[in-house]
Parts: structure tokens; C-alpha cells; sequence
């Protein structure tokens, strides 16, 4: 936040540190019992790691992306909301994607005797943001101290540990000097440039957002463009921060041009904090000024964040101070602020109520129906109830009301030989058995989502008709056909199914539909796994070939999970050698194996393919081991890793080859013997 009298400043943070350091008292643990989601949920898993070409931050496919995340207030004070209930709140109520960490250098933090609390509060934070699959932006809080320069040291130091510690995740984006003041760019360029090397020197490719003069305007006056006129060099993925607060009277008479002319002139710009209160986080919130900034920056696909998650007294924190709530809160227990930014994220994420019924859309014309074949079905919708029946294509549920289906009934009619079998994935519960001709598939009086389905025929008829059906999926809209009980929905990424169609047409019959993506997983690979690392817990989802777990840094790996695409049939089964206590039972399919919270190392590991997969591929695996190094490939089962000398497993390659392929690499020795 800026703070344009500087007395005034100074003199309100001493007045308030007692309150905010006694208010620390009241910090809460976070919880583990909460439902834990793999890191390549919702954005990560389908946008992946963010780079920035030209003026704009782009996926991992090369398109546009934005970010709408929700800055914490200081970690130091209001440590409380570091939990990952608040963060799942964000993400799956407001529709968040991102959590920007304040850790302040000065006011009590990081460079005032309070370092290793505050670096406990960004592992953690990243941490919860990294299981939610959302981004996370660590940022190095300058406000009182002004000039970068004076805790450079303590910067480079800082960020490189953050670095090497998050070097492989996809999801962790750096702000190195949040609100420069009272300083020249010279000073902030020359403070940037070490510090970037630091973090390249570790990570050569994560975001960099670096601060810019006067409080993050890019630039010392409403008419200087300092960072524009003088770019640092020979670095990608740099971007520059500028900061708005919607009710000042400065930046709505100064600033309002400087994000369309920075980014004419060739500089990336992300929005890593606004307000919709005064400068100073007090006085008037101004909505109204608010959305003009907000569609400024939608203009041009700018990323922003906004201050801040708190119950803090001032009127840009986002949670009222009456409440003690510190995740799940309702809308009496928002701010205006708070109400304001929740439906507008809300409605960028696609969940927007009011959004209109497109008749065309939810009702497509399907070709070649199956002359006197009815297939019938009712959904149970989120605070509608069981809607009334509805058949041949027509949608059941909704769209653009952000409602869940919770369950579904579907029968066929017009044949005695035919008959209709599904299935759903419920949340919390995963897939359930089947249900067919009318019986319910899903939950009643649970609130549970479904997230998935599959459907197919039965009976002696069965293979003269092929029956279709699509999801409109939470946040992705309407997906495109599956067939003959494939799935269609999603996986991994907590999105609730909301509408769906069913039609049977004749054995072979084209139904003039699209059939290119009926289903969206957070596994991306042939092969998906994580590992449960000794400090960092678990780490992202790996896939193909890539590493998961470390190198160098002597950090065991406690656990792992793996899982095939979606679409290739079979299954994976996989068994851990574990310090103390041997081998493990073979488990499959997104099970773990291993241990957690009990500091036992992973010695070796077999893994193996099932069914149909067996038939198809063949699994390649190598490990690293304590003292070894990258041992080589194992196949189909055998062993690797090391067997009677107490050697650490510290990271784990994991690749599927076509049957009969070469090998990934020599297979000579991919496992030792003591």
C-alpha cells in the first residue's frame, strides 16, 4: 500500500504493531483434514508453468493468461489466514487462482528480527497454494524501508534458497521488491539485477515481477515511464509491477493511462496488489472505480491481485472485523470490498448467475437419432431438487448458475432389448459402481458434486446403438462428445458437472457432434506421479520421463502416487521398499505407497503395468539414490533403488514405451545390492 505522507505513516505503524503482535496470539494451525487436491488443480493443471512473451503472461500452450489472486495482508499479523481452508475458500468460492504472500521486510518481519517465523509462513503458504494447484507469488514486502538497497543482502540470500527450494515447481512466481519509494529506478534496477541473477542462478525460467518506482507505478511521476525507457536486460520472463487503489484521488487523476502506455511501449505489467480504498488501505471504498480499473486491466489481459486477506479494521481488508472466521465465509461476513471482489472474480471465472440460458448452445441439433429409441433422464441440481425428466439430447441441469448436479436417473425406452448402465465420480468419494435402467447414481442431501460420468448400453441390442453424451464441467463450459462409456468430465480438478445431453443413434451413425475433448485430467502425462519429499511434502505431479523428488539437496522421498492417462486402458500397480519396514503390498492407480509424517525413507520401488496397458507399453523407471547418483532403467516389475544399505531413494523418473521399444536409456544396473 502506498503511503504518501510519510509522518503519518510511520506514526500509524507504531501505534498499531502492539495490536497486530498481540493479535499474532490468535493465529490458528492449519489443518490437515481437509480434502487434499492434487497440485495440478484448476489452474495449474490446466495452464501449467506461466512464462511471458512479448507484453503478456502466457500457459504452458502458449496462450494468454490471467491472473486473479487475492493478496494476504502481513504474514506477521494476520498469519491466521495463511491456512488452506481460507486458500480453498478463494479458489473454489471466489474463483481465485492465485495467493500473493506479504512477507514484510521491515514492520516486524522478515529483516526485523521475526526471519524465521516469516520463512515458515511462505513454505507453508506455498505449500497449501501448491496442493490447491493454484499459483503462488512470494513477495518481498518493501513498504517503510523505502529503497530496495537496504536489505539487498538479505534479498539475494532469500531468494536464492526460495529458488533452489521451488526450482521445479510450476506454480511459484517471485515479487522481489513489492512498493520501491523515495528511491530512483537506478536504485531499483541495480537491486533487481542481483537479485534475478540469484534466482536464475537456481530457477531459469519462473516469473519475475519486479517493483518500480513511487509505490509501483511505473514510474516516478504520472508522465515517466523509467522502467519502459530502461528494461533490464538479458533475462526472460520479467515483468513489472504497478499498484492502483480505486478510491485515491492521485491515481484516478494521474494513473489511469500508465497500463495501456507502458504496455504500447513494449513492458509487461502485472497488477500485484490494488485496493478499493484509498491509498493509505483506509477511507471510502469506490466500486465504481473499482470496475473502471478492474476493465482496464481485462483490457489488456493484465494480471492483478487484490489486498488484502484480513478482518484488519481498514477498509480494503476483504473480511469484516466482527468475524473471527478464518475460511468458508459468508457474504454478511465480507466487506464490501470483500463482496465486490468475490462476484467479480467470480463472474471472470465463468460463474457468473445471471449469465443467460443459450437455447442453441444447451440444446444442440444431434443428427441421425434413433428412430423409436428414447433414452429419458432427470438430474438432482444443487438447491433446485430433482428437476422434472427430459429426453433425446435436451439439456438436464443447468448452465451459467453455478449450480452442481448431484445426482442422475437415465432409462431408455422403445426396445425391450435395450437397456442403459452409468456411473458417476462423486466428490470426496471418487467413482461409484454402477447403476443402470433408472436407478440413482450420485448423492441426495450431501451436497456433493458429481465430476464425471460414464455411459454405455446393455442388453442383446446393445451393439446396434451407440449412445453420446456431454458435460457442461465448472469453469470449462460445455466439452465435446464421449461414446459407449468413456468418461466425460474431468479429473483431479474439483469442478463440479452442471448440465449434461444423452442421444442414441443407430451402430455407426454420425451424430454431427464434436468428440475431440469429452474429458479433462490434472495428469497431463501417459504417466503421472508425485513424491512425498522429506521437509517439502508433496511435491507437484511429474509425468513422462521428468524428475520428481530432488537432487543435491540429501532429501529423502517418504512416498508416491501414480496414475495412467485418463484414456489409456489398464491400470499401474507399483510396491516400495521402506526403511524398517520392508517391502509394502502392492497398491494402484493414484493409491500411496510409502509413508507419511513418519520420517522413513524410500530404499526401492518395483512397478508394473495391468491389463490391457501390459499389453500395450511397456514402464521404464530409474532412481536416484543416496550416494549413487542416477542408477539405470528398470522394467516391468524389477527392482530399483538399493536393497540392504540403508541408501536414501531421492528422486524417480517414470516413462511409458510403445511394447518392444528401445529403452530410455541403459538398463544395465538399476538397482545395488548390499
Amino acid at each position: 500500500m502506498e503511503k504518501r505522507n510519510k509522518s503519518r505513516r510511520i506514526l500509524v505503524w507504531l501505534l498499531m504493531a502492539a495490536l497486530w503482535f498481540g493479535a499474532a496470539g490468535f493465529r490458528l494451525a492449519a489443518g490437515g483434514d481437509m480434502e487434499a487436491f492434487a497440485a495440478g488443480t484448476t489452474p495449474v493443471s490446466a495452464h501449467g508453468q506461466l512464462s511471458v512473451s512479448g507484453t503478456s503472461l502466457v500457459d504452458q500452450y502458449g496462450k494468454p493468461f490471467q491472473i486473479r489472486g487475492i493478496s494476504t495482508h502481513g504474514l506477521q499479523w494476520f498469519s491466521q489466514y495463511n491456512n488452506k481452508e481460507a486458500f480453498a475458500t478463494l479458489r473454489d468460492d471466489w474463483g481465485a487462482n492465485c495467493i500473493r504472500l506479504a512477507m514484510y521486510t521491515n514492520e516486524g518481519g522478515y529483516c526485523n528480527g521475526n526471519e524465521a517465523f516469516m520463512k515458515e509462513q511462505v513454505t507453508k503458504g506455498v505449500q497449501y497454494a501448491t496442493e490447491l494447484g493454484m499459483y503462488t507469488i512470494i513477495d518481498w514486502h518493501i513498504l517503510s524501508d523505502g529503497n530496495p538497497q537496504t536489505y539487498k543482502s538479505q534479498a539475494v540470500s532469500f531468494f536464492s534458497e526460495m529458488a533452489g527450494r521451488y526450482k521445479d515447481y510450476d506454480n511459484v512466481i517471485y515479487e522481489i521488491c513489492n512498493e520501491p519509494n523515495n528511491c530512483s529506478w537506478q536504485d531499483i534496477k541495480s537491486y533487481a539485477v542481483e537479485v534475478i541473477g540469484a534466482i536464475r542462478a537456481q530457477d531459469a525460467d519462473a516469473v519475475i515481477i519486479v517493483g518500480t518506482p513511487t509505490w509501483s507505478q511505473l514510474g516516478s511521476q504520472g508522465h515517466l515511464y523509467e522502467p519502459a525507457d530502461d528494461p533490464i536486460a538479458g533475462y526472460n520472463n520479467l515483468m513489472y509491477a504497478f499498484h492502483f487503489y480505486a478510491s485515491e484521488p492521485a491515481h484516478n487523476q494521474w494513473l489511469t493511462e500508465k497500463i495501456g502506455t507502458a504496455i504500447n511501449r513494449g513492458l509487461p505489467v502485472f497488477v500485484s496488489e490494488f485496493g478499493l480504498s484509498e491509498a493509505d488501505g483506509n477511507g471510502s471504498v469506490d466500486t465504481g472505480k473499482a470496475t473502471e480499473w478492474l476493465n482496464r486491466c481485462d483490457q489488456y489481459q493484465v494480471s492483478y491481485c487484490a489486498w488484502s486477506l484480513s478482518n484488519d479494521w481498514r477498509s480494503s481488508s476483504l473480511i469484516k472485523n466482527s468475524s473471527g472466521k478464518t475460511s468458508g465465509w459468508s457474504a454478511d461476513e465480507l466487506t464490501t470490498a470483500g463482496n465486490f471482489i468475490r462476484d467479480w472474480y467470480r463472474k471472470k471465472a465463468g460463474s457468473d448467475s445471471s449469465a443467460p440460458q443459450d437455447d442453441k448452445v444447451n440444446n444442440p441439433e444431434v443428427k441421425n437419432l434413433a428412430e423409436g429409441i428414447t433414452v429419458s433422464y432427470q438430474t438432482h441440481v444443487q438447491s433446485h431438487g430433482w428437476q422434472e425428466p427430459v429426453k433425446n439430447g435436451r439439456m438436464a441441469g443447468t448452465s451459467g448458475q453455478a449450480k452442481r448436479l448431484e445426482a442422475i436417473e437415465i432409462q431408455v425406452s422403445g426396445n425391450g432389448n435395450l437397456g442403459i448402465r452409468y456411473r458417476t465420480h462423486v466428490q470426496s468419494y471418487g467413482w461409484q459402481g454402477w447403476a443402470a435402467d433408472g436407478d440413482l447414481s450420485g448423492t441426495e442431501r450431501q451436497s456433493k458434486r458429481l465430476e464425471a460420468i460414464c455411459i454405455e448400453l446393455i442388453g442383446a441390442d446393445k451393439d446396434r446403438y451407440d449412445v453420446y453424451y456431454r458435460v457442461h464441467a465448472q469453469s470449462y463450459g460445455w466439452l465435446d462428445w464421449a461414446k459407449n462409456g468413456a468418461e466425460a468430465g474431468t479429473e483431479g480438478l474439483a469442478k463440479r458437472l452442471e448440465g449434461i445431453n444423452i442421444v442414441i443413434v443407430p451402430k455407426g451413425a454420425d451424430p454431427g457432434v464434436p468428440t475431440g475433448r469429452p474429458f479433462v485430467s490434472a495428469y497431463p502425462g501417459n504417466v503421472n506421479y508425485r513424491t512425498h519429499v522429506q521437509t517439502y511434502g508433496w511435491q507437484n505431479w511429474f509425468w513422462d520421463g521428468r524428475m520428481s523428488g530432488t537432487q543435491g539437496q540429501s532429501k529423502r522421498l517418504e512416498g508416491i502416487e501414480m496414475r495412467l492417462r485418463w484414456n489409456i486402458p489398464g491400470g499401474i500397480e507399483y510396491q516400495t521398499h521402506v526403511q524398517t519396514y520392508g517391502w509394502q503390498n502392492w497398491v494402484g492407480n493414484g493409491a500411496m505407497s510409502g509413508t507419511q509424517g513418519q520420517a522413513k525413507r524410500l530404499e526401492g520401488i518395483r512397478i508394473r503395468l495391468t491389463g490391457e496397458a501390459q499389453k500395450q507399453y511397456d514402464i521404464y523407471y530409474q532412481v536416484h539414490a543416496q550416494t549413487y547418483g542416477w542408477l539405470d532403467w528398470a522394467k516391468n516389475g524389477e527392482m530399483a533403488g538399493t536393497s540392504g544399505l540403508a541408501k536414501r531413494l531421492e528422486g524417480i523418473k517414470v516413462q511409458l514405451v510403445p511394447k518392444g521399444g528401445p529403452a530410455p536409456g541403459s538398463t544395465a544396473r538399476p538397482s545395488i545390492e548390499g
